[in-house]
């Protein structure tokens, strides 16, 4: 506790950077999962499901390392940590979300397109929000993954609260390394609340309550 209080400034810049290379990820590979998950035709969702199994079990540091060989980025910074994490919300989420557009019953699908509704209006108005409670889910184990996952990039070059964690070993800093898990799990846990009562408010039809006659 002294540490933490005697480098709570500290703490809080890895921790603003962590999230700034994490919310990224999150929005734009949640973004990304959904739309693939809608346009996939059926008979290549299960290439597309293996193909992200696959990459989704590539260990962290190992996908850092190799996207600068790929892409031409610099082996430190940002910018590969960015990409393979929005790489790994695509590949976590993208299961979850085909699942949520499955569900939907086809019979209100197709009574929706008899009232008139186009694709675009069928999808908008009736898939996307029966299918929210299940995108919320997928969203939320992706979210805690990411964050998660994005104290590797300390390793690196990202100097954010997986920092603590190489700073604290090689110190032999305890305090140091109780804190920078302690900092992801608060982080994790609030985004995690957080899109939980997105969901609430998105869903609100779902609780309520109907009387019969």
């Amino acid at each position: 506790m002294e540490w933490f209080i005697a480098n709570w400034t500290f703490v809080a810049g890895l921790a603003a950077t962590h999230l700034s290379v994490s919310v990224g990820p999150i929005v734009v590979g949640a973004f990304l999962a959904v739309v693939s998950a809608r346009i996939t035709p059926p008979r290549w969702v299960n290439p597309t499901r293996g193909v992200l199994g696959a990459i989704y079990a590539i260990p962290s540091l190992a996908l850092f390392v190799t996207l600068p060989v790929l892409i031409g980025t610099d082996f430190t910074g940002p910018t590969n940590v960015v990409i393979a994490l929005t790489i790994y919300v695509i590949a976590s989420m993208y299961f979850s979300a085909h699942d949520s557009f499955t569900q939907v019953p086809r019979p209100t699908v197709t009574n929706a397109e008899s009232m008139g509704m186009n694709s675009w209006q069928v999808f908008v108005h009736v898939e996307l929000p029966m299918a929210v409670p299940g995108l919320i889910a997928g969203l939320r184990v992706a979210a805690a993954s990411t964050i998660s996952i994005a104290s590797i990039g300390a390793v690196v070059g990202v100097r954010n609260l997986g920092y603590l964690f190489i700073d604290g070993f090689q110190r032999k800093i305890p305090e140091e390394i109780i804190t920078g898990i302690l900092a992801i799990c608060v982080i994790a846990l609030t985004l995690d609340v957080g899109l939980w009562l997105v969901g609430r408010l998105m869903t609100r039809w779902r609780f309520v309550r109907v009387d019969h006659a």
